[in-house]
């Protein structure tokens, strides 16, 4: 089961691949706290305040190109995360850039359990704050 939204973004590719792949550029629109492994075999660890509890999440960057960003989860409090991909395809257009943003590979259990529902709407406003961050400088991370 995959999660996906197709998105049309008034921003270069390259500041799309800067926002999913950096440091920089994931504290401006999901993650406030965090550490960026910005190279392919680098991990990352990304830091939220849900309600006085910090949670963790762990991430192995698989891989980064000009058109797309791959990472693997590898550590989340949230069990249907583990080993799913983020997976972000960049194309450039006259207008913008089209970006199919997926978090893939979710087992077939998941189906309509709470970790996958919660997944799904943590996503909506993650993806509108991408798309903010891309297109004004300015996301809503957590």
């Amino acid at each position: 089961m995959d999660i996906t939204h197709k998105l049309q973004i008034n921003a270069t590719a390259r500041t799309i691949k800067d926002a999913v792949a950096t440091q920089t550029g994931i504290t401006g629109w999901w993650s406030k706290d965090c550490q960026v492994g910005e190279s392919e075999g680098e991990n990352s660890l990304l830091k939220f305040d849900k309600q006085g509890t910090i949670v963790e999440m762990g991430f192995k960057t698989i891989s980064v190109t000009a058109s797309q960003v791959i990472w693997e989860c590898t550590t989340n409090a949230n069990p249907a995360w583990i080993g799913t991909k983020i997976i972000t395809d960049i194309a450039s257009k006259d207008s913008g850039s089209e970006v199919v943003f997926s978090h893939a590979g979710f087992d077939d259990n998941w189906a309509r359990q709470e970790p996958f529902e919660m997944t799904k709407q943590g996503w909506e406003h993650f993806v509108n704050s991408l798309v903010s961050y891309c297109e004004t400088g300015s996301g809503q991370p957590w």
